[in-house]
């Protein structure tokens, strides 16, 4: 696992190397082991790697990488977790290696196979491949976007890195602010792919390679996508034998994810995919399974004492920490160092201390991230689900006339009949109630066209209203998929999974210097639950039944079977009680002022009524202006 940079820029240009050694030092954090520079003057282009080292811990590790004809250079992030089935294929055509790498198995089946050698690998990467014969660069991102991979195109200029920071450590003076994107942060919380904070700055897709020819165009292409459609007939055989192949391909993609040459840890927070990853690791490997979990004071947010019974079960060596105001007060000032673009998933802090915690043990950690999308585990589906069996039967006009009188009566309202209710958190009553007349007022025949006002912070007319102007660029969700749990879980899987879950794992690991795998998340797991009946994944109101059904044959159901919780942390309380010097530091009316990209008056009136502890305003909206405005501050100045 490392972290990669590079600039191409036409012509002569006697400071590429010292803007690429910038750029490539600006991510230490994520690769503190090595460093290495490859600079070919003529073409004006420069390579940067920084590594962080997993697999062959030598010299012969170490990139950039070239073949021995000094045709290909390779920069490389990722693993490729079958490299040795591919390094045989590569020597029994004789080709020769040098060391024991998977980066000189992807170098070498690129100069064997060319772009079609992504097809064969089972992996996690972000790598590009610079060709000294064709004066080519070729960028590659894996099919589900574990690793990230960022490029700015302008003019005669190309770069690309692992992580934002280092294209602004490079170009800071080219980079501008790119406010659609900025409203979609406001609106999702996160900036989904291909667009970036900044213009002319894009995420490669995953499952996408791009080449740069030397006349400065560029070609794009998918190499892989996944299925929106669940395959017909691809599941035969009764229930058992469904879970039985299921079974098999975890087991293979599970202990797959163990190749390294140092220690490896499992993140275990008590829930069904990371019991279930444990648990067949625990019984199918030989290598001492170590795990660990962070809890909370908070009971409501508390599942360690679960993560330590199944740990227990298992016989893992386990390890915990608990995670308090004063972690969140040690992690926020690093935020935007560590999420380097407006990033606003609030659990980031406890993936940071657990990412932290873990790598005082162990140099690589296994997440389950991905169940939730491939196995319909959020209970968001549920709601969705059961709101369009109720609603589609009606007139739309109806719907909407229904939320333009909630709308008329507003959420404070619904928020002062819940204080009857004290186990009620009055903010989320208010954002639901919020969210409720949005969905109810976008209402067009079916769930479908809602689901965006349903998973949003501030909605599509706040943002308007906040920014001066806001257009939602994201496609809808898919129309061809068979029903609307399947449309929701694609669109998921599109934008939610890579660019805040995946992104948020990633950049809370790369940051302590921690590898982090995702087996989840091999694509023919992927695949396979894109197949899988819907009624396998979501039976009579219970989500995730085919994962339930086998985490039974490693695990007691009373250790697993409760209700969902979720990676939440007690922000509100946070905020209000340990954290609001911050708000006061960032949201003040000078700051608020002196920038041109928020309405500095709608702040303050939403900021005023959360101090006041009204109850009304849901911490989710400022906690993204307190993101946007610490992110500023950083890199606008």
């Amino acid at each position: 696992m490392c972290r990669i940079a590079g600039i191409w820029k036409r012509g002569a240009y006697p400071e590429l190397k010292d803007i690429c050694v910038r750029m490539r030092d600006s991510m230490t954090r994520g690769g503190p082991d090595n460093a290495g520079i490859f600079i070919e003057t003529q073409a004006a282009i420069a390579l940067g790697h920084r590594r962080l080292s997993i697999i062959d811990l030598f010299d012969t590790g170490n990139q950039p990488m070239g073949t021995s004809d000094g045709r290909y250079t390779l920069t490389y992030n990722g693993e490729v977790y079958n490299y040795q089935d591919i390094r045989k294929d590569l020597i029994s055509q004789g080709i020769t290696f040098r060391g024991t790498s998977d980066t000189e198995v992807v170098l070498q089946a690129f100069a064997a196979w060319g772009t079609q050698c992504v097809k064969r690998f089972i992996g996690m990467f972000a790598f590009a491949i610079w060709d000294s014969y064709e004066k080519a660069l070729y960028l590659f991102r894996d099919r589900i976007g574990v690793k990230p991979l960022y490029y700015y195109h302008k003019g005669d200029t190309f770069a690309f890195a692992s992580e934002l920071k280092a294209l602004h450590a490079g170009l800071s003076d080219q980079l501008e602010i790119d406010s659609d994107a900025l409203g979609e942060f406001f609106h999702f919380g996160y900036i989904s792919n291909p667009r970036s904070i900044y213009k002319s700055t894009w995420k490669l897709e995953p499952g996408y390679w791009l080449k740069v020819s030397s006349d400065n165009l560029i070609e794009k292409q998918q190499y892989w996508s996944c299925p929106t459609v669940p395959g017909q007939h691809l599941m035969e055989g009764s229930e058992e034998t469904i879970i039985d192949r299921l079974e098999e391909t975890m087991v293979d993609s599970f202990t797959k994810r163990l190749i390294a040459d140092v220690p490896v840890g499992i993140f275990l927070s008590g829930g069904i995919d990371s019991s279930l990853v444990t648990a067949i690791l625990a019984k199918h490997s030989d290598t001492p399974i170590r795990t660990f979990t962070i809890g909370f004071r908070e009971k409501n947010y508390d599942e360690s004492p679960w993560a330590k019974q199944i740990a227990l079960h298992l016989g893992t060596e386990h390890t915990e920490e608990v995670v308090t105001p004063d972690h969140a007060r040690e992690i926020l000032p690093l935020w935007s160092e560590i999420y380097d673009e407006p990033f606003g998933d609030i659990s980031g802090i406890p993936t940071t201390i657990v990412s932290r915690m873990t790598r005082r043990h162990v140099k690589v950690s296994l997440s389950a991230d991905g169940g939730d999308e491939l196995f319909c585990g959020y209970h968001r589906y549920w709601v969705m689900n059961s709101l369009d069996r109720f609603i589609s039967p009606l007139p739309s006009a109806l719907a909407r006339r229904a939320g333009k009188f909630l709308g008329l009566m507003g959420s404070d309202r619904f928020a002062h009949l819940a204080q009857a209710h004290p186990k009620l958190r009055l903010p989320a009553i208010k954002d639901r109630m919020r969210k409720f007349q949005a969905v109810l007022s976008n209402w067009s025949g079916d769930a479908s066209s809602a689901y965006p006002y349903a998973i949003g912070y501030w909605l599509p007319n706040e943002v308007h209203q906040l920014m001066g102007n806001y257009r939602n660029l994201r496609p809808p969700l898919d129309s061809s998929a068979e029903t609307l749990l399947e449309a929701m879980m694609s669109w998921d899987m599109q934008h939610y999974l890579p660019e805040d879950i995946l992104t948020k794992v990633d950049r809370a690991t790369m940051f302590n210097s921690l590898e982090g795998r995702d087996p989840m998340l091999d694509h023919r797991i992927v695949e396979f639950a894109r197949a899988l009946p819907l009624n396998l994944k979501y039976k009579k109101g219970e989500t995730k039944y085919i994962l339930k059904k086998l985490l039974k044959r490693y695990l007691p159901e009373a250790l697993f079977k409760r209700p969902k919780q979720g990676f939440a942390i007690p922000i509100y309380s946070w905020l209000h009680n340990d954290l609001m010097e911050l708000i006061e530091e960032y949201l003040n009316p000078e700051s608020l002022r002196s920038q041109n990209q928020i309405d500095p008056d709608i702040v303050m009136r939403t900021v005023s009524e959360f101090q006041q502890k009204k109850g009304s305003i849901a911490v989710d909206r400022i906690w993204l202006l307190l993101v946007f405005m610490m992110w500023r501050k950083r890199y606008v100045g």
